[in-house]
């Protein structure tokens, strides 16, 4: 069985006044463990060229399945 878990990430944004601020944000991981997770998580934001960013929760999720229709 699957076991998804909630990876947050906090992200550092300029707004469009110049002014730099925090944005969180939420994903949701297909991972064995919370180390597992967190590391899915960096890597994919590496890979898609973020640089400013820090993960500042990883937690167990309720949801028992994504149901993904192409």
């Amino acid at each position: 069985m699957a076991a998804y878990f909630q990876v947050k990430v906090q992200f550092t944004v300029e707004d469009g006044k110049g002014k730099i601020k925090k944005q969180n944000v939420l994903y949701l991981v297909d991972a064995m463990s919370v180390t597992e997770a967190e590391a899915k998580t960096v890597k994919h934001l590496i890979d898609t060229g973020e640089q400013e960013f820090e993960v500042t929760a990883v937690s167990a999720s309720s949801i028992a399945s994504v149901i993904a229709i192409d």
